[in-house]
């Protein structure tokens, strides 16, 4: 497909060992200008796996599902990308909308909510991204089937998520103790913000959901896509992070293509 290059075996075994996240994710309260610098540096938003994965964008059209802290929209649109980012949220949508006029960028936006997806087009785009959605997603089988609805054949979904075995601790310092069961999906949320009220299924008003990683690879598949790579970036301890989880991987990223024919 065009746009994807393929991994030399010897870089992905690399890459596999181990990858650190984007500057983005572990950057400081007081680094309010970061997305000032993310048109001329990608990376600042996107982490190295998510950049190879992607491949070369300028050209093709992106989805992006939800603006996030909205850094990777105008990352990928710095690429030279055709982006479409669709939200719920007007405020954010707002917020975005002014940066990318500041930085002289094309962005298009779609205010959707999870009801109303179908508005975009079947296999209308290349790229569909979407970062940090699976604690909002009741029903994750339809953000893939979405995924897999909207890629034209040959395009790629790239999923990325703070990892689901660093969801389980209590919120305590010192040795690591399980607050619940890795597999238990459903969870009473601490807090309702409803800032992510774009995800597909998300049921914001009572809890988080907590998704496995074979959970993702099988809603995937069963999707109809591809998987294409699934790795494990990042091994760091943040500072918003009470316990120590060092050593455990931070972020899980996920790619899935659509099949040709």
């Amino acid at each position: 497909m065009a746009g994807i290059a393929p991994t030399e075996d010897s870089d992905a075994r690399q890459r596999r060992d181990w990858s650190p996240v984007a500057p983005s994710w572990e950057r400081k309260p007081d680094q309010k200008d970061l997305w000032r610098r993310v048109a001329t540096m990608p990376a600042l938003a996107l982490n190295r796996v998510e950049l190879e994965l992607l491949g070369t964008v300028a050209g093709l059209s992106t989805l992006i599902i939800g603006t996030g802290d909205g850094l990777a929209p105008l990352a990928l649109a710095a690429l030279g990308a055709r982006v479409v980012v669709a939200d719920a949220s007007s405020s954010l949508l707002d917020v975005l909308l002014v940066r990318t006029q500041v930085l002289g960028l094309n962005i298009e936006y779609r205010q959707l909510a999870a009801s109303e997806f179908d508005q975009l087009p079947d296999a209308g785009f290349r790229y569909v991204y979407a970062a940090h959605l699976a604690p909002r997603t009741e029903h994750l089988d339809l953000l893939y089937r979405q995924a897999a609805r909207l890629l034209e054949p040959g395009g790629r979904l790239v999923v990325t998520e703070y990892h689901p075995v660093r969801r389980i601790w209590k919120p305590e310092p010192g040795a690591l103790r399980a607050a619940v069961s890795y597999f238990e999906r459903r969870r009473e949320r601490r807090e309702t913000d409803g800032a992510d009220s774009y995800v597909p299924g998300g049921e914001l008003a009572r809890f988080d959901f907590q998704w496995t990683v074979a959970d993702r690879v099988f809603y995937a598949t069963a999707a109809g896509l591809r998987l294409a790579a699934l790795e494990e970036v990042g091994e760091v301890r943040q500072d918003w992070e009470v316990p120590n989880m060092k050593g455990l991987p931070e972020q899980l990223v996920l790619a899935a293509d659509r099949p040709e024919a």
